[in-house]
């Protein structure tokens, strides 16, 4: 369990990590190269010992040598920027680093109380590993007027959300946004596990099965949810969801599988916005049919499962939208439900 835990995790974060691997520079952008996070790194190191020493060997000096090489290397960021024909603030982040290396560096030389010295070891620790990228992703959607966030889109099966979630995709691209759909009825490890444990789908009209795997799925989906959520909103970013954590315990809740004691953790997540997308069951049922390879549930259980979801969104808030309109007509109410959340992105100043 562990190795395909860890594999299909770190194949997420690295996909994350290639998304944040870059340097604003208005409209091009030009990868930031290992060396680059090495070297910024080392200097991060290399201030946090410095301060250290300063502030044990002369420690009326610790807070203005500080506050001069806080200034220092943000002056030389803006004229590295300049240089190279960069926002002037490219290199913030940066300097970020290095003043929190140089309050770790003071605070590991403070008196010996744990906790100013702990404080300074996590201080170094943020400096040598945070993220330029995801900096500038923030100073970048601040200056544009971006606001990030996370759509769910929540209905039994044939309602369109797989392919509303794809043009609501490109719909946020147009708008300056950068935009990723992520569907939940793909796990990270579950699938692999049970089919390493020869568990199989439940037949039409079978119920009830593996009382572990809804608290497997629940680890997953969570862990999905961390990796793909985490800092959207500051990023500027916009995840669709085509389904969502919830969706997973309404589809075993209607299968009868032992749930119930899940459920405050399945239900405890929340996307920013979510829209359910309802149909009747017989026509749910009619476009399963048309799927080859499609689970086809029993009519009690999507019936079931209908039922839970308008219940979500009436407890919840969540606008309820008639989806056996034609898919123009949807598709337009969800984009102006959504355009005053999301504008048009503004672009910042350039140098």
């Amino acid at each position: 369990m562990v190795p395909i835990f860890y594999e299909s995790s770190r194949k997420l974060w690295d996909q994350a990590e290639r998304r944040q691997d870059y340097l604003i520079d208005g409209r091009a952008r030009r990868p930031n190269s290992g060396l680059e996070k090495l070297k910024m790194k080392l200097t991060a190191f290399v201030v946090a010992v410095l301060t250290l020493v300063v502030s044990t060997a002369f420690p009326p000096l610790a807070l203005p040598w500080i506050l001069l090489l806080v200034l220092a290397y943000a002056a030389y960021g803006v004229l590295r920027s300049a240089s190279g024909k960069l926002d002037y603030l490219n290199d913030l982040p940066n300097a970020v680093r290095v003043a929190l290396a140089a309050v770790g560096g003071y605070l590991i030389g403070a008196p010996l109380n744990f906790i100013l010295p702990s404080s300074g070891i996590f201080f170094v620790v943020l400096s040598l590993y945070l993220n330029d990228e995801y900096q500038r992703r923030a100073l970048s959607s601040l200056t544009e007027g971006k606001r990030g966030g996370s759509v769910a889109l929540l209905g039994i099966d044939g309602s369109g959300k797989s392919t509303h979630a794809a043009f609501l995709e490109k719909w946020f691209l147009s708008r300056g946004y950068d935009c990723t759909v992520v569907p939940f009825h793909r796990y990270l490890f579950v699938e692999r596990l049970t089919r390493k444990g020869g568990e199989r789908a439940p037949a039409e009209g079978e119920r009830g099965g593996n009382p572990l795997r809804p608290l497997l799925s629940l680890a997953d989906n969570i862990l999905l949810n961390l990796i793909t959520s985490l800092g959207v909103g500051l990023e500027g970013r916009v995840v669709i969801y085509d389904r969502y954590i919830w969706s997973t315990y309404v589809k075993y809740r209607s299968l009868g599988y032992p749930v119930e004691p899940l459920s405050t953790l399945y239900m405890l997540p929340r996307p920013n916005l979510a829209f359910v997308l309802d149909v009747p069951v017989t026509r749910s049922m009619e476009i399963i049919r048309g799927r080859g390879s499609h689970i086809r549930y029993a009519s009690e259980v999507l019936t079931e499962e209908k039922e839970e979801y308008l219940r979500i969104a009436a407890s919840r808030g969540y606008p309820v939208i008639d989806s056996t309109r034609s898919f123009e007509t949807v598709q337009e109410e969800l984009e102006g439900r959504l355009e005053s959340v999301f504008p048009t992105v503004r672009r910042g100043r350039r140098s």
